[in-house]
């Protein structure tokens, strides 16, 4: 029965263990009863870290940085690990390369701006709704220490949104500035608001504005152990695709 329970095992690598994300994976992975963290490493010697512990793992949960992920995740399906990540700022072409080598390899892979189930759902309802509302901005607020603005969810919101538009949004026109730049970022005609500030962990609120109404859609991920259950769902179910997969939606079975 024990060796039965071994060979049904997931073993796991994180990397950027040492990161604020990548501490709660190598704590809290190994709670669900199939998965099993046998390593990490943060940045420093991450390539040598990855070929060591490589040979004993199945799947690669990666947490780093827009500069390092990219040569990571090839390395990984190069070693033969399938791959999962929710490292923030990687290119549409990076991503098109990784399915290309997941392919190549016949590994799974999954990509996610966000693996907070509920911030899944939040995308998934914008998505819905962006069809049948004239306008949207999306508001993300952040504890005071991260590092990147707007956050990878709010950009790939706002992408999403546009994309099941078809089409720019409308983005109303400033006609005199009291202050440049008070209006936000703009994706695809739709305004991105960025806060930070101590006290807040990971938070989004999607507003969408049509005839005489405002529809408010918002998620609130109050510690990093929200991000657990979606991390491990994606673990489980990678290694039997091939391929990458965009978004933790697609394994949820949501359709927009």
């Amino acid at each position: 029965m024990h060796s039965q329970r071994e060979r049904r095992m997931t073993r796991v690598v994180v990397a950027g263990a040492t990161g604020r994300v990548g501490r709660v994976m190598m704590a809290g992975l190994n709670q669900p009863p199939t998965i099993e963290v046998v390593g990490g490493f943060g940045s420093a010697n991450a390539r040598q870290e990855l070929e060591r512990l490589a040979h004993g793992a199945d799947v690669l949960v990666d947490f780093t940085t827009g500069a390092a992920a990219p040569g990571l995740l090839l390395a990984a399906v190069q070693a033969g690990l399938h791959v999962v990540s929710g490292t923030s700022g990687l290119a549409s072409q990076t991503l098109d390369d990784l399915d290309q080598a997941l392919r190549k390899a016949n590994r799974g892979g999954l990509w996610a701006a966000n693996f907070a189930i509920g911030g899944a759902l939040m995308m998934h309802f914008a998505r819905i709704a962006a069809r049948f509302m004239d306008a949207a901005e999306v508001i993300e607020l952040h504890h005071d220490k991260k590092v990147d603005a707007p956050s990878g969810t709010a950009v790939q919101t706002a992408r999403d949104i546009r994309a099941a538009r078809g089409t720019d949004l409308p983005d109303p026109r400033v006609e005199r500035w009291t202050l440049e730049g008070a209006r936000g970022a703009v994706d695809g005609g739709v305004r991105i608001h960025s806060v930070r500030l101590p006290g807040f962990n990971a938070h989004q609120e999607v507003l969408f504005g049509s005839l005489g109404q405002v529809l408010s859609i918002r998620h609130d991920a109050l510690g990093r152990e929200a991000y657990l259950p979606g991390v491990a769902l994606a673990v489980r179910e990678v290694p039997k695709r091939v391929g990458l997969v965009r978004g933790l939606d697609t394994l949820m079975g949501l359709e927009s």
